[in-house]
């Protein structure tokens, strides 16, 4: 089996994670609990936080919260801009982009139903920044976006709109969850005020993810029933899953090098292995494990449907993510994400089951047209 879908391919890096056990089995107190099995805790944790904080390259300052997925993390920002914008002042217009995760676009809807106005901005492989600009009024509170399309590999120009967002004094959430670990940047130095990701996609076990705010950026818990300590998310801390996702931003960051020299090659090497195939994109700067690629007189879903009989798993969007039709125009396109653990012998399997494939699907689509 070949996992090239984006999904599968995220599976946990066990090695990192099983270092941890012996761990612990030897601590297992509640966190902050008064005595001394909690408080070694909160002392083991200090070093774990910083891991994921050298990842997106955020200050100490900023604000770190520690969630169940992407999706709750940017849940938790867009329910703080409208109990401290919206609410408190008034400001209840909100600019997403229409290649936004369902996350997003949820929430958007949801804060719509409550009242807020809710705007798209166009985006064609990239979003217009200067379409996004019209859009942008006075009551304008957030604009939110997502740092690379997961599906097409297209990165964003956030520096751009951030640069926009704070001209015009606007509240600014990047979703990080596909460029993290794919390609460094600093949280600190983007001048958003909010980053969301999704820790399963650094290789930490699902059910994972993490939420930064600067330190002046609104910022209410979704979940209440925390003490002082852990105002901004109620319930039990997740100890387990927490370590795991700072063991998988530490190895995410060991081998970025490598996600922009050998995973790029391995991409590459994969493009000119497909024949009868059009990459999409490929004038954009994209991330360096995905690539969106159409086959002529072949429906994606059919494609979809044999690599999957043949072992290759493509994708083509699902619940979480927009259909890759909608975003491509186009009904003959899979996309495919490496990962920094896809061997080269791997790739070139997959090419030739994939060119096997095509060649059998465009034979059925003559015989019948």
């Amino acid at each position: 089996m070949i996992y090239l879908d984006g999904h599968s391919s995220t599976r946990p890096c066990t090695a990192a994670i099983e270092r941890m056990t012996p761990y612990f089995e030897e601590h297992w107190g509640a966190l902050f609990a008064p005595h001394r099995m909690g408080q070694e805790l909160v002392a083991a944790l200090d070093a774990r936080y910083q891991m994921i904080y050298d990842l997106v390259g955020a200050n100490r300052e900023d604000l770190f919260v520690f969630t169940s997925s992407g999706a709750e993390a940017v849940n938790q920002v867009f329910w703080s801009v409208f109990l401290e914008r919206a609410r408190k002042e008034g400001k209840c217009h909100i600019v997403v982009s229409s290649i936004e995760d369902a996350p997003t676009m949820q929430s958007a809807k949801r804060l719509e139903e409550l009242g807020c106005t809710i705007k798209i901005a166009p985006a064609d492989g990239q979003i217009d920044v200067n379409q996004l600009a019209e859009l942008i009024n006075p009551r304008t509170a957030l604009i939110s976006v997502t740092m690379a399309q997961g599906l097409t590999g297209v990165i964003q120009p956030v520096e751009e709109i951030a640069r926009l967002a704070k001209e015009k004094g606007v509240l600014l959430h990047l979703d990080a969850t596909y460029a993290v670990g794919k390609y460094p940047f600093s949280f600190a130095e983007l001048g958003a005020d909010y980053l969301t990701f999704s820790g399963d996609r650094i290789h930490a076990v699902k059910g994972s993810g993490g939420l930064f705010a600067k330190e002046k950026s609104p910022l209410v818990p979704l979940i209440v029933g925390g003490n002082e300590q852990m105002s901004l998310r109620g319930g039990a801390f997740d100890i387990p899953s927490f370590m795991a996702l700072s063991a998988a931003a530490q190895q995410a960051l060991l081998y970025l090098d490598a996600m922009g020299l050998e995973v790029v090659r391995l991409r590459d090497l994969f493009e000119s292995q497909l024949t009868s195939a059009q990459v999409l994109y490929k004038d954009f700067l994209r991330l360096p494990n995905t690539t969106a690629i159409a086959f002529p007189r072949v429906h994606q879903e059919a494609l979809l449907y044999l690599l999957n009989r043949k072992g290759v798993y493509a994708a083509l969007g699902g619940p979480y993510c927009q259909h890759l039709s909608r975003l491509t125009g186009s009904e003959s396109t899979l996309s495919f994400s490496l990962t920094r653990m896809t061997t080269e012998e791997e790739i070139l399997r997959a090419a030739a089951l994939i060119n096997e494939a095509v060649k059998q699907l465009q034979a059925i689509s003559e015989d019948i047209f």
